[in-house]
């Protein structure tokens, strides 16, 4: 069975794969052209990697913390002002 989240499709035992959520990262119009990276332990996602503005930073974290069975984001996202 699968829940349809509206940001992911999990599995109902709340395994989330990092591929699903780099996905909507790269997938989302405002973050385009970044950098990110994504990593998954249990149920804690961190972000790394570089976007272009604080607005995309918080974006980003914003749309890791709505994934199902995300109970901690770690955001160690760089802003490139270059």
């Amino acid at each position: 069975m699968q829940i349809n989240t509206g940001i992911l499709v999990v599995h109902s035992f709340i395994m989330m794969e990092k591929s699903d959520l780099e996905g909507v990262l790269k997938d989302t119009l405002s973050l385009i052209g970044c950098n990110i990276k994504v990593k998954v332990s249990k149920s804690t996602v961190t972000l790394t990697g570089r976007v272009f503005s604080a607005d995309q930073k918080g974006e980003a974290e914003r749309i890791a913390w709505k994934t199902l069975g995300v109970w901690t984001v770690g955001n160690e996202l760089v802003i490139d002002q270059a």
